[in-house]
């Protein structure tokens, strides 16, 4: 039966993983053509077109403004969009000029419209408090000082160049942390003002950010998260300023600071070129396959992912398992008000998405603390999976008969006795099975945790693709390994499942210690 699952197993994954590459294979293709024009060459056009943006942007109202009749669709990255232009979902979508030149890099399938939406200036953005101001003044006259005195040109060079060997490597740990340690908000999905080389944020932005740190006594503690809760995070002291291509903006500044503008870019409409040709399918999954895995070393991306998402997961099955049965033990007797008050705290976690309840936690309740993103989660997940337990203990014990109670104390057995002895023993083969698709249902559930700042399995399968601008590989990678994890979860559960249900155990095990030869 084991090797029939195992093998069940093996061709399952194998025909997933083949028909993935059979549906998503157009998408991976990179296309050549050399001076092909867009598809689109003004902005007038585009009128009527459906041009995507990314969230937390403020390009939707650009885009209104420049493009009449616009239909505006959002996406939470870069990759998101490029990989639905390629698809034909939209016409076009808006980005940084120095952007667009680093994602072009081995595909030129796309270009842009030569007509500028605006210029922007990029600035770091703080909380509006008073300490807040101290810093922005400092890193405001930081950044005016090397405008002046050329350094900011020189960083320039080496980050929007093609000399490799001038973007050099920050070594944050070296950073000395005599005046404290900065918590700094960023996305590292735009190439080349910030991402991930060698498991390292680097970029002309963190270039900046390293070099004022070193010279005015700072360590970084540099926060990943998803760019629409960036300024969120900034907002609510969470992170002592951000830096992540950030546009300086009227309506920014009415929630946030900006620091003096170190970077003017321009913005952009991607759009298709005309002509296009296609590479071979065999080069195409051999390239993404490498660019995904081995350049840079990102398959540790992946590891690093896998490890704080079980991390998360374990950790709130542990704890919401032990909350749920304590919570259950003081509302057993009937308790009014024990009962009154965990109905309301259960009916208020089961009733809010998860995302929600998550991002309260993070941005409102533990606002002021500087408890970390992953331990926000685990307390999220402790909370909702506490909730579940709480319900499914309830459900078993109902289905356990009176009478077993009632012939217990007739016995002389106390009420903790009869509890831990007679009813809960029967009770757990009836939730069991409950609890087992809780558990799967919680570990698919941790994908929402990089909105808080958290590099698990999923976030790191966006901040590759972010790199990559391939959809395909770090999808079905993410993918594979939650199917793994998920059957390594379940595989455990539906053994502590069998240990404890009479009816499945081994009848050696049953009677091991008892003598059947009297």
């Amino acid at each position: 039966m084991k090797k029939f699952l195992s093998l069940a197993t093996f061709l399952f994954t194998s025909l997933f993983i083949s028909l993935s590459i059979i549906i998503s294979a157009p998408l991976s293709f990179a296309f050549e053509s050399s001076e092909g024009e867009g598809i689109y060459k003004t902005l007038d056009d585009l009128k009527g077109a459906r041009i995507g943006v990314q969230q937390g942007s403020f390009y939707a109202d650009l885009v209104n403004e420049r493009i009449e009749d616009a239909n505006i669709s959002y996406f939470i990255s870069l990759v998101d969009e490029l990989n639905a232009l390629k698809a034909g979902k939209i016409d076009a979508f808006v980005a940084e000029e120095p952007t667009l030149n680093a994602m072009s890099e081995g595909d030129d399938s796309f270009t842009f419209v030569p007509e500028y939406l605006e210029e922007e200036y990029y600035g770091c953005a703080f909380p509006k408090t008073d300490a807040s101001k101290a810093l922005n003044a400092q890193i405001s006259e930081y950044i005016a000082r090397i405008k002046e005195d050329g350094t900011l040109d020189q960083i320039n060079d080496a980050w929007f160049g093609e000399d490799e060997t001038l973007q050099v490597i920050p070594d944050y740990d070296t950073l000395p942390a005599t005046n404290g340690i900065l918590k700094v908000a960023t996305e590292p999905e735009y190439p080349p003002f910030e991402y991930i080389r060698d498991g390292q944020v680097v970029g002309f932005d963190f270039d900046i950010v390293y070099r004022f740190c070193l010279e005015y006594g700072y360590g970084l503690d540099i926060q990943m998260m998803s760019f629409d809760g960036i300024l969120p995070a900034v907002q609510s002291g969470k992170c002592d300023f951000a830096i992540s291509a950030l546009g300086i903006t009227d309506e920014r500044k009415e929630s946030v600071d900006f620091s003096e503008s170190y970077y003017v870019s321009r913005s952009v409409l991607v759009v298709l070129k005309k002509e296009k040709g296609t590479t071979s399918f065999l080069s195409s999954v051999v390239s993404g396959f490498d660019k995904t895995f081995f350049r840079e070393n990102r398959y540790m991306l992946f590891i690093q992912g896998a490890g704080t998402t079980l991390l998360i997961t374990l950790s709130s099955i542990l704890f919401g398992t032990i909350l749920g049965f304590i919570v259950y033990m003081l509302c057993r007797k009937g308790n009014v008000v024990a009962n009154m008050i965990t109905g309301i705290c259960v009916y208020l976690v089961q009733g809010m998405p998860v995302v929600v309840l998550l991002m309260i936690l993070y941005y409102v309740i533990f606002a002021k603390s500087r408890i970390s993103g992953v331990s926000v989660s685990i307390i999220a997940f402790t909370l909702v999976f506490a909730a579940s337990v709480y319900s499914m203990i309830r459900m078993g014990v109902g289905a356990v008969d009176k009478g077993q109670t009632e012939a217990s104390y007739a016995l002389g057995y106390s009420d903790i006795s009869t509890f831990f002895k007679i009813v809960l023993p029967q009770a757990i083969p009836h939730f069991l099975p409950s609890y087992k698709g809780e558990v799967i249902s919680l570990i698919k559930a941790t994908a929402i945790v990089g909105y808080v700042a958290v590099q698990d399995l999923t976030k790191m399968g966006d901040i590759i693709r972010g790199r990559t601008y391939d959809a395909f590989f770090p999808l079905i990678a993410v993918a594979v390994i939650y199917f793994i994890l998920g059957g390594l979860l379940t595989f455990i559960v539906g053994r502590i499942e069998t240990d404890v249900d009479p009816k499945r155990r081994n009848k050696d095990k049953i009677l091991k210690g008892v003598k059947t030869d009297d």
